[in-house]
Order: structure tokens, then C-alpha cells, then sequence
């Protein structure tokens, strides 16, 4: 929360929230619920202030480091804090038969959910940041129409691979806390399943964003709006949803799938 508040990744309202969520995550008894949540806010937070001064060219209300809300926190990670907390009372290390929280099928679906819902976050995440660095206009996901840089529903081949990217290192760290918790051995399809989880949430969210969020585009200042002027024109979607509830809706639909479809496999 303090190292967020300083780096200025975080508002004042964003660091409370924030330390709410990692007092309910951290309690989990597995240590790969908090390892999780770490890599994605730390990785997060750098990539926000990666190229900033190109950032701030594209998008009118850019924020430095990102500072990010209460709102916004919540919006990313609330579920996931809800899981951390069902699974620790029900399965905690103490309460779980067998060496490995993958060897009980609701501990089993809880986590595939809760890594469902981060690799859609981390890869969104990496999406959006990266993503806006593309040479060239994105495309709409609807329309298949270029889109200016920062336009809600636009993808790019770069934000396409690290959507990808960003949900492989949600797997890897997970694996790797699993392993060196000697609790689950030999599961390597779970880097397997963050990586596409992370693709297609961030399609997910893409396409939510393209259709009930809506795009302005400030024409004099050559960035995306997100106020009503006379310069500012609608690039695309309805103003329907904001982009927190976008985020939340778009991680729990993605973790959802993870989960029910690693239940038919496994």
C-alpha cells in the first residue's frame, strides 16, 4: 500500500483499497494466492509508467504512474480477494486432504477462477499499456476499422501479445509458487491455461469496451477524450458501462470459463 502511495501508482482512496485487498489475499495459507496478486500489481504498476511521455500524447486525460482509485482497484480485484477468502476457510492448509489444493474439486475450481480472473487482469493490463505503443492505429474489434491509439474495443498485434504475455506470467509465477511450496507437482498445463485465459479476457473486455463503453476522440488535440467538448467526436460503443465495471465483469466471465472448462478437462 505504501510503496504504491509513494510511486504514486496508487491515489489516497486507491492505497486503502489496496491494502484491503492484500490483508484478505495474504491470509490464504497457500502462498500462491498472494504470489499471484503481487506479480500483477508490481508488473502492472511498471508498465504504467513505461513510455509515459507517449502515453500522455495519446490520451487526454492520462494520469502519471496512474494513480490509481479505489474504484479501479476494487474493479480488478475484489473478486479474486472473495476467492482467496472462501478458499482459505473452507480449504486452508489445515483443512484440505491431500498435499495439493488441486487435489479437491472445489479447492480445484476456486483456484482455476481466481486464475482465471488475474490472467484476464494482468493480460488486460499488459494489453492496455503496451498495447497503446503499437505502430500504427488498432483496429476495432467490432469493425475491423482502424481506431486512434487508446480507443476502448481497439487491438493491436502488440496488445494481442502481451495480453498473451501478461497472463503467462500469472501461470508461471503460480506454478512456481506451487512448486517451491512442495503442495502441487507436475502441473505445467497451468502456465497452459493463464496464457489463453489472458488472450481472451482481454477479447472479452475488448469487445465489451467496443460495444457498451463509450470512445471519444478529441480531434484539435489529436487524443482520446474522456469528457464532452466541441472538439471531441464518438469514435465508438454506447455509454452504458464504465471501464471498472467493464474490467470486473470481463475478469469474472473469463474466470467462470477457466474454471468450468479445466473441470471438463481435469
Amino acid at each position: 500500500m505504501l510503496h504504491g502511495y509513494r510511486k504514486k501508482s496508487l491515489s489516497t482512496s486507491g492505497a486503502l483499497a489496496a491494502f484491503s485487498v492484500g490483508f484478505g489475499t495474504l491470509r490464504n495459507d497457500w502462498s500462491v494466492f498472494g504470489v499471484v496478486l503481487l506479480v500483477f500489481y508490481f508488473t502492472g504498476s511498471k508498465l504504467t509508467k513505461y513510455k509515459a511521455e507517449r502515453k500522455k500524447q495519446l490520451e487526454e486525460e492520462y494520469l502519471e504512474c496512474g494513480q490509481r482509485t479505489a474504484s479501479q482497484v476494487y474493479s480488478n480485484a475484489l473478486i479474486g480477494t472473495i476467492l482467496s477468502v472462501i478458499h482459505q476457510y473452507y480449504y486452508g492448509d489445515g483443512n484440505l486432504s491431500g498435499s495439493c489444493l488441486l487435489s479437491d474439486q472445489g479447492s480445484r475450481f476456486i483456484f482455476y477462477m481466481y486464475l482465471g480472473i488475474y490472467a484476464t487482469c494482468n493480460g488486460d493490463t499488459w494489453a492496455s499499456e503496451l498495447g497503446i505503443l503499437n505502430e500504427g492505429w488498432p483496429i476495432l474489434i467490432t469493425t475491423f476499422k482502424k481506431v486512434p491509439p487508446g480507443t476502448n474495443g481497439g487491438i493491436s498485434p502488440l496488445g494481442l501479445l502481451a495480453s498473451i504475455l501478461g497472463g503467462l506470467l500469472i501461470g508461471i509465477s503460480a506454478t512456481i509458487s506451487l512448486i517451491l511450496t512442495n503442495s502441487c507437482q507436475g502441473h505445467p498445463e497451468i502456465i497452459l491455461i493463464a496464457s489463453v485465459a489472458g488472450l481472451i479476457g482481454s477479447l472479452i473486455d475488448s469487445l465489451l469496451g467496443a460495444t457498451v463503453q463509450i470512445t471519444k476522440y478529441n480531434e484539435k488535440l489529436h487524443k482520446v477524450a474522456r469528457h464532452d467538448d466541441k472538439d471531441s467526436k464518438v469514435v465508438s460503443g454506447y455509454d452504458l458501462l464504465n471501464n471498472n465495471q467493464i474490467n470486473m465483469i470481463s475478469s469474472l466471465i473469463t474466470g467462470l470459463l477457466t474454471a468450468f472448462v479445466c473441470e471438463l478437462i481435469y
